[in-house]
């Protein structure tokens, strides 16, 4: 069974070479193929050999080269993928834009109002802000006490002032809904205008 099936692949490998021959001109006169370019499967040459060998030792050292960097170097397109790399803490610090009442009911403010719809952008966009000092937390908190004063959400319309706030959280348990954040520190605080003021 298996000689068989081995002489079919045989024959049409010949027949393969031979129709190639054809296209080439390669046939004689009374029609058999020279078959000169034609090698039996899994024989190449060494040289194609070797280029299989170099490609693939690249690709490899390429996969392989982000496990002799420090894992906090990420890069790209061979990352160090930083946030598997060591074991990370419960307790994380979280900035966040906070729209508070007048009766001190706070509220998170959605991304839309700090940057766009995207809660990548919004928080890096927060913690740059913190990042480069009282000035750019206070600018960032004003545009964003602006935009509120077009918010429908209830919860936003009632706003009287924005806070910027980092706070510390349990990872799990936040999440989770079972647990508030404690040890807030406030970058920014601001007044939400009127929005009588507001209008053209």
């Amino acid at each position: 069974m298996a000689t068989s099936t081995a002489r079919r692949c045989a024959s049409m490998a010949r027949c393969e070479c031979r129709r190639s021959d054809m296209a080439r001109g390669r046939v004689d006169a009374i029609g058999s193929s020279k078959l000169t370019h034609c090698a039996p499967a899994g024989h190449n040459s060494p040289v194609e050999r070797l280029r299989a060998y170099l490609i693939s030792f690249g690709l490899l050292s390429a996969v392989l080269a982000p496990t002799l960097r420090d894992p906090r170097d990420d890069d790209y397109p061979f990352s160090t993928y930083p946030m598997f790399a060591y074991r990370r803490g419960r307790t994380n610090a979280v900035t966040s834009a906070i729209a508070i009442a007048a009766d001190a009911q706070e509220a998170k403010v959605p991304p839309v109002y700090v940057a766009n719809a995207e809660s990548m952008q919004a928080f890096r966009t927060l913690a740059r802000a913190v990042r480069s000092g009282s000035q750019e937390s206070q600018q960032l908190c004003q545009m964003i006490a602006a935009r509120l004063t077009s918010a429908t959400e209830p919860t936003l319309a009632r706003a009287v002032r924005v806070e910027l706030v980092t706070e510390s959280v349990d990872a799990i348990e936040y999440l989770a809904g079972r647990a508030r954040p404690f040890g807030r520190h406030v970058h920014a605080r601001c007044l939400v205008p009127s929005r009588e003021a507001s209008r053209p």
